[in-house]
């Protein structure tokens, strides 16, 4: 029977240009290799000034490029679904088009107050100058949501919902009450810490979503950050916690932490305070085109590996599989061949 994955994020246009010269760097301040949070008019203003550039259009977003990695991995023979706002926009028409042709059903809440958010990736050779706007995706009140017509029956046949920790900007109780409902109903919550600012900046949403959800995945310092906010000594003592305290809702594994440290090894803990540990695949630099869509794509395929009812060491197979074909890519392109990892 196919699996129901929802997932809750920022839905963002991303639009990559190639250069050759600082000009438009210098032009902007932007620095290469660095991020950069801008405003609407200053969005605006980079996108007058590239619209000359031959420019690569994809989706963007962590939750939204987790879903379209799962259904690139199951070859689509998954209910995968989005939640999130857009502008009323040609961007947003493009964005829907481009997450539905990749397999995966948009429920976009139309903010007519706000453009849809966008990125722009100014690539030099091989550095990547990022520019964000995040205009209506950061915006999502209860009540637009409630107003979703399918909203709740969507969440109570689901078998796996997916929150980024992104979504609790501006948005904690829309967020909340979303956890607060799968909890209600049995249904097994995934949450992605998704940045160290993230816990620095909403600590208390933050230590309530890891408390309450079945399965948590962040890097090395993103935990490193967690274990701050709850004002333990170490990793252990958190993960020790989060699992001893957890609801059980999977039966065979309990709650499971995943934690993911670059190239390095990364581990997995789960029931009774077992871990597994696992390689990640050597690739050469020259090989890797783009990072940033690396967490993403692992997460997406450790989800698609629950989908397929998979031991916890073969889903963080699979992630890493995922990841390792993500990074030849620009931003979270899917490849162009069929992968057989889950055949």
């Amino acid at each position: 029977m196919m699996k129901t994955v929802i997932a809750f994020g920022n839905p963002l246009l991303d639009t990559t240009i190639f250069v050759r010269g600082n000009s438009l760097l210098d032009k902007y301040n932007l620095k290469e290799d660095g991020q950069m949070e801008v405003t609407e008019n200053e969005m605006k203003s980079i996108s007058e000034e590239i619209s000359g550039y031959k420019q690569n259009n994809s989706a963007g977003g962590c939750s939204q490029n987790s879903l379209r990695v799962l259904q690139w991995l199951l070859k689509k023979q998954c209910n995968a679904i989005i939640f999130g706002s857009v502008g009323k926009d040609n961007e947003a028409v493009l964005l829907k088009q481009l997450v539905e042709g990749d397999g995966v059903h948009t429920r976009y809440i139309q903010q007519d107050d706000l453009p849809t958010g966008k990125t722009i990736a100014i690539v030099k050779g091989t550095y990547r100058s990022l520019v964000a706007y995040i205009g209506a995706a950061e915006k999502l009140p209860l009540n637009d949501l409630l107003a979703v017509q399918d909203f709740h029956a969507l969440v109570q046949e689901s078998n796996f919902v997916y929150v980024e920790g992104f979504f609790l900007t501006n948005r904690i109780e829309t967020a909340r009450y979303i956890l607060d409902f799968c909890n209600m109903h049995n249904k097994i919550i995934i949450f992605n810490i998704s940045g160290e600012y993230v816990c620095n900046s909403y600590p208390e949403a933050v230590k309530y979503f890891v408390k309450n959800s079945d399965i948590v995945f962040g890097n090395r310092r993103e935990f490193e950050a967690l274990t701050k906010i709850m004002n333990l000594e170490n990793i252990e003592e958190l993960t020790n916690g989060l699992i001893e305290n957890g609801k059980n809702k999977i039966e065979e594994y309990g709650n499971i932490i995943i934690i993911t440290d670059g190239c390095k090894p990364g581990t997995c803990i789960y029931k009774g305070g077992r871990t597994e540990h696992f390689d990640v695949p050597a690739i050469e630099e020259k090989d890797i085109t783009d990072t940033t869509g690396a967490g993403d794509a692992f997460t997406g395929g450790f989800i698609a590996g629950l989908c397929k009812n998979k031991s916890i060491k073969e889903c963080a197979k699979i992630g890493c599989y995922s990841a390792f074909h993500i990074i030849k890519q620009t931003g979270c392109t899917l490849p162009n061949f069929q992968p057989d990892i889950l055949d």
